[in-house]
């Protein structure tokens, strides 16, 4: 059985059903990523590591991520601090708008609180989020984690999910993705990510900023241009089959990324893996919401 620990910030989420009413889930960009992971490769051992607090949300998301059968082994508690908030507002074309209450949750501290690092596992996978949400000594104590881990034969597994609003500056977070990027097996770099941080405009650009990482296998997502990849056997590109009825697009890099590393992690080529990711995502953004229903998911795609 492959294990993957997927490090990150799961936060109640607060979706506008109307203008007087919310819906309340759980979500988090890694941690959708690790549902969808999950769901689609049921045999694959999914280790969240996160914090959370001790009040009764927390205990709702423990339960949820049971009922997701993610593991929770690696999940700390804080008496001082809960879990971050974030509500989001979708418009008539699927496109979403956030307003987030996180700087003081439970996950800022996540690697301070971890009082066993990961062991005996595959994969590990974390995002730009992931390292902008600590602070610089826990940001340093992470890539030490990394370090370790990858001299023992564990994969890094590493997704930009650029956010400007949990950086002081760009130069900041150019100077963390490029050190995550060194340290990365498998990267799944996006279109616009790399342009409002880098200001690449095509996908010639973000390949050759990545090439000098030597990165195994370089996952480029573009939207509904399609996805490239690159890795030793040469350059590949997948289309992605047009939405008509996009909903709400919340989640659909890290509904992708679940679903490629489900097919990758189940032995399928590069290509299929694209391809299954991209059904993933199609499906998620035809609903509201970052997690739907696993029955609505698994009627449109079949787990592995």
């Amino acid at each position: 059985m492959k294990k993957i620990v997927i490090f990150g910030e799961c936060m109640v989420e607060l979706v506008s059903a109307n203008e007087t009413q919310l819906t309340k889930s759980f979500a988090g960009d890694t941690y959708n990523t690790a549902v969808y992971l999950k769901r689609s490769a049921p045999q694959v051992a999914v280790s969240y590591l996160t914090a959370i607090g001790d009040d009764f949300l927390s205990n709702e998301l423990l339960f949820a991520m049971g009922n997701e059968q993610i593991s929770t082994e690696q999940v700390y508690r804080s008496s001082k601090r809960n879990l971050g908030l974030y509500m989001v507002r979708t418009d008539q074309h699927g496109e979403r708008t956030f307003a987030y209450w996180r700087a003081n949750s439970a996950a800022t501290q996540t690697i301070n609180a971890m009082t066993k690092a990961p062991e005996d596992i595959d994969f590990f996978y974390f995002s730009g989020i992931s390292v902008a949400i600590l602070d610089e000594p826990q940001r340093l104590k992470l890539f030490e984690l990394l370090a370790t881990l990858r001299n023992k034969g564990c994969k890094v597994v590493f997704d930009p999910n650029y956010r400007p609003l949990l950086w002081s500056s760009r130069d900041e977070a150019r100077f963390w993705m490029n050190k995550s990027y060194q340290l990365a097996d498998i990267a799944f770099p996006g279109g616009d990510d790399h342009l409002a941080l880098y200001e690449h405009v095509n996908t010639d650009e973000v390949l050759a900023h990545l090439a000098p990482f030597e990165i195994d296998e370089v996952v480029m997502k573009n939207g509904a241009v399609g996805v490239h990849i690159v890795n030793s056997d040469g350059h590949f590109i997948v289309p992605v089959q047009q939405v008509a009825n996009v909903v709400d697009t919340t989640a659909a890099g890290d509904a992708f990324n679940g679903g490629y590393l489900a097919a990758r992690l189940s032995g399928k080529s590069v290509t299929d893996a694209a391809s299954y990711g991209a059904i993933v995502a199609g499906t998620v953004i035809q609903h509201p919401g970052a997690i739907i229903p696993a029955d609505t998911l698994h009627k449109a795609v079949a787990p592995l």
